[in-house]
Parts: structure tokens; C-alpha cells; sequence
């Protein structure tokens, strides 16, 4: 088990899977032909963001002499 996996980390990745899965299946319905391109296209802005706050994050740890474990452990869920 990985020792800085947190209750609010499980609970934003359970409300992740869920938000794609039904994403997912509104996009089937919606649009049969071109789901799929539709659906990266969200994962691939889902992670953009995801990617962008890490480095803003990172770019704080770097400048702090003090690095908190409260930063540690958000830039770990990321």
C-alpha cells in the first residue's frame, strides 16, 4: 500500500472513473461515429490540467527552503 495514498485521494480518483465512465456512455449516445475522439480529446485536457498544477506545485517546492509534507502529499495525488 502506498503510504501517501489518502482517503481524499481515493475519493477524487472514485469521482474520476465515475465522471469518465458516464462521460463515456453520454458520448456513445450522442455521438456513435466520433465518441472516441471526443472522449481522448477530455482525458487529454483532464491530464493537461493535471500536469499543469503538478508543475506549479513543483515550481513552489523549488523556491521553499521548507518543504512542507502537505505539499508532498498534494503533488503525490496529482
Amino acid at each position: 500500500m502506498d503510504p501517501w495514498h489518502t482517503v481524499g485521494m481515493t475519493e477524487k480518483e472514485e469521482w474520476a472513473w465515475q465522471h469518465f465512465e458516464e462521460l463515456k456512455g453520454t458520448l456513445t449516445e450522442l455521438s456513435p461515429c466520433w465518441w472516441k475522439r471526443d472522449f481522448k480529446s477530455y482525458i487529454d485536457k483532464f491530464i493537461a490540467e493535471h500536469l499543469y498544477k503538478r508543475d506549479i506545485i513543483t515550481a513552489i517546492l523549488g523556491e521553499d527552503e521548507e518543504e512542507e509534507e502537505n505539499d508532498h502529499i498534494h503533488l503525490h495525488g496529482i
